[in-house]
Parts: C-alpha cells; sequence; structure tokens
C-alpha cells in the first residue's frame, strides 16, 4: 500500500453549490486516507463566469483548518517566503500545486508539465486537471478512472446575455 494514499469514492463531482465568495461554486468530496482516520475532504471550486478558473484543494479540518494540499488553475503569481529558496525563484506563476515544505511553510510549485508549453494548455482543462491532481497528490480512484468534473449540470444551458429566450412570445 502507498504510503500517505488517499481513495476517492465518487465518478462524477457536480460543482452545483455557491461557495463562501459569491462568485465561487464549490462542491466537497469526502476522500478515506488508508492510514488516518480523521476525514479528509477533497473542495473544488470554480469561477461562476470563468470555468477556466478553478482550485482543487485538500483539506483535514480534524487536524488543520487550511488545506494541506492544493492546485490553482489561474490567479495571481504567488511568493515563496522561505529562504532556503533563491529570491529569484520565490516568485510562482499559475498554474502550480502548493504543499506544506519540512519546516512547515507552504510552498507552490510547479511540476514539468506546468513548465512545458505544450502541455500546459491541456491544463486548462478542468477534467484533465482532476485527474493530474488526483496523480500528483497520490488520490486513488475507487473504480478504474478518476472523478469527472460537471459544472451545473441540473441548469439549462441558456446564455441570458446574448439572446432572451422569451423574445417573439405572447403572454
Amino acid at each position: 500500500m502507498a504510503q500517505n494514499r488517499q481513495s476517492i469514492f465518487v465518478e462524477v463531482i457536480d460543482i452545483c453549490e455557491v461557495g463562501n465568495h459569491s462568485k465561487i461554486l464549490e462542491k466537497k468530496t469526502d476522500l478515506k486516507h488508508h492510514e488516518l482516520s480523521e476525514n479528509i475532504e477533497l473542495i473544488v471550486n470554480v469561477k461562476i463566469n470563468n470555468h477556466r478558473f478553478f482550485y482543487f484543494k485538500l483539506r483535514c479540518k480534524d487536524l488543520i483548518d487550511t488545506p494541506f494540499f492544493r492546485y490553482d488553475s489561474d490567479g495571481v503569481s504567488h511568493r515563496n517566503y522561505d529562504d532556503a529558496i533563491p529570491l529569484i525563484v520565490q516568485q510562482i506563476t499559475t498554474p502550480h500545486f502548493h504543499h506544506f515544505n519540512s519546516k512547515g511553510i507552504s510552498i507552490a510549485y510547479k511540476t514539468d508539465k506546468m513548465l512545458n508549453e505544450n502541455e500546459l494548455k491541456a491544463l486548462e482543462d478542468i477534467n484533465l486537471c482532476i485527474a493530474y491532481f488526483c496523480q500528483e497528490g497520490n488520490i486513488i480512484p475507487d473504480k478504474e478512472d478518476y472523478p469527472t468534473i460537471t459544472i451545473n449540470s441540473k441548469e439549462l444551458p441558456l446564455d441570458f446575455s446574448i439572446i432572451d429566450p422569451l423574445s417573439n412570445i405572447n403572454f
């Protein structure tokens, strides 16, 4: 059994609830860690008006309220406040992962895929990224495939900013 392995038991994560911020949709899903008895949750946040702007977070509220592992697809660059990292490389652009280093400092980092311009475009796809997040975070799916993400799957796909669906209808 792999060390620090988590298992996910859902096949589809439907993000449809407004989170703590009115412009963010959120969905929380429970994970099971193979060595911890505490609950671990996967939190997926997606910007309502930009589905390429999303976060994946792993959190164990029983141990710490702050997520211990995170993926940011977009947003501002972060600085790594660790004197062991040369100042010139402390700024990390998105996309990137976050984890705590051995000193307990939250560090943003990029993987080889994030540094490869050919693969970077694929990381805009939320479903490719959830699989990549699971691989990087050692999250093993209960079934064969990683979960897929749907956004507001129960809503009609109407864009009211372009057309009025009730135009030319007399009441």
